[in-house]
């Protein structure tokens, strides 16, 4: 699991969910095929998977901490014309086929209605200027973003001091709350 996966189970988590990452669902697709129909099974993994009595979360979560961020360029019906597109990190998004497979799936494996499956993009850090843009473009095809204040405002809930969770997420935040690193926001 990845640093940044790791913080965002630690949120759902304070958020009631039990949560698994990397999970693979199997999807079936038409090939390219002309001449006859054939048809080939992928395996789509999702990056975290929170669920509680109520509701299924299935995740993309992507960090770019130490790039440019996440882009427009991923996205294929706001791409700039142009430019260097990154399509294949967000299949899950862009492609109908794959991502219908994939809430079927969760919803046959898990025994959740689609109705109470939410798709999710959580993410560290967007391009400049571009946080927005993507976020309104996904909410309109339902699926939630999460972006970085959110997740950590989360865990500074999970950090109070009436609180506890035993996780290294957790202990550092309130470990920076201690030597005063981190304090009291005041509402």
């Amino acid at each position: 699991m990845e640093a940044f996966e790791h913080i965002v189970k630690v949120f759902l988590e304070s958020q009631g969910y039990v949560v698994t990452t990397n999970v693979k669902f199997p999807v079936k697709r038409k090939t390219k095929k002309a001449s006859y129909e054939e048809y080939q099974t992928h395996g789509y993994e999702v990056d975290i998977v929170g669920a509680r009595s109520n509701s299924l979360l299935l995740g993309s979560v992507k960090s770019f901490f130490g790039s440019g961020g996440v882009s427009r360029q991923g996205f294929k019906e706001i791409a700039n014309a142009g430019r260097k597109t990154h399509f294949d990190q967000y299949k899950i998004f862009n492609e109908i086929e794959v991502r219908d497979g994939i809430l079927k799936e969760a919803s046959s494996r898990y025994g959740y209605p689609l109705k109470h499956i939410q798709l999710c993009l959580f993410v560290g850090k967007f391009s400049f200027g571009e946080e927005q843009t993507i976020t309104d473009y996904l909410e309109k095809k339902y699926i939630k973003v999460y972006n970085l204040r959110m997740i950590i405002e989360g865990l500074l809930e999970a950090a109070k001091p009436s609180t506890y969770m035993n996780d290294p997420v957790v202990a550092t935040v309130k470990a920076l709350q201690l030597v005063g690193l981190i304090t009291e926001r005041e509402n």
